[in-house]
């Protein structure tokens, strides 16, 4: 192949990631993989733990097949916050401006109940944000969209005080942030597939955000974290178990 043929196939693979908001970045020994949500692109981001027959999805093969019951496909997904037995979500889960968990202030063990922890939340006309959970407690707002979970990365530019930056705690992690300056949300997951890059520590995973642009960034879930973007029509993927799914979807 010419170095113009190959030129022009990458450059037509670049445009294809960049029309579905995803990305690859490097930072400070981490790989990652980015979902980008603009502001115009607000409305079509969703969040799902429950199906039609209200049971939950399970995982993105019950998402796919739900979506496609209403003729749509997914475009992207990742998985929410962290759940307890059901599956159901640890906290707060608000789907389509609903409240199906209520907001959990409760003390525990494990990364959820790591104080302060916190809620993502996205209402179309004031914004997407992220805050501590007892602050949002305080804050009336009703999104259409929301999950809590912990630990909380980053609070108004500020890394969570139990994060160190030579912690030997190195993990599959993903996350959710809120970008400064014009309010673009940012998924971000480590990458499975390098078992060295792709292990992070919550230090240098909220210093990614920070390196983003976002102020606000909450943790998510670990090992079973998966984000995916554009899948193959009748894509079969890899059983698992989730709560709350992100997702984007368009019709078939």
């Amino acid at each position: 192949m010419s170095l113009f043929r190959l030129s022009l196939l990458l450059g037509c693979l670049l445009l294809a990631a960049s029309l579905h908001g995803a990305e690859t970045m490097e930072y400070e020994g981490g790989r990652y993989h980015l979902y980008r949500v603009d502001k115009a692109d607000w409305p079509r981001l969703q969040l799902a733990w429950l199906g039609d027959n209200g049971r939950p999805l399970l995982d993105f093969n019950g998402l796919s097949r739900q979506l496609a019951a209403h003729g749509q496909r997914i475009v992207f997904a990742t998985n929410a916050g962290i759940y307890q037995h059901g599956p159901e979500p640890c906290g707060l889960t608000i789907c389509a401006g609903k409240e199906l968990v209520p907001l959990n202030l409760g003390a525990g063990e494990g990364n959820f109940f790591l104080k302060p922890n916190g809620v993502f939340y996205l209402d179309d006309k004031t914004g997407p944000g992220v805050m501590e959970a007892a602050e949002y407690s305080r804050s009336g707002l009703k999104p259409r969209l929301a999950t809590q979970s912990g630990p909380l990365l980053l609070r108004q530019g500020v890394m969570h005080p139990a994060f160190r930056e030579n912690s030997p705690n190195k993990r599959l992690r993903n996350a959710v942030g809120v970008r400064k300056k014009d309010g673009q949300i940012l998924f971000v997951m480590s990458d499975r597939d390098d078992r060295v890059k792709g292990r992070v520590t919550f230090h240098q995973l909220s210093r990614f955000f920070l390196h983003l642009g976002c102020e606000d960034a909450l943790y998510l879930d670990g090992d079973i974290s998966t984000l995916l973007v554009d899948p193959k029509p009748g894509a079969q993927f890899i059983s698992n178990t989730f709560a709350g799914m992100f997702f984007v979807a368009e019709p078939k």
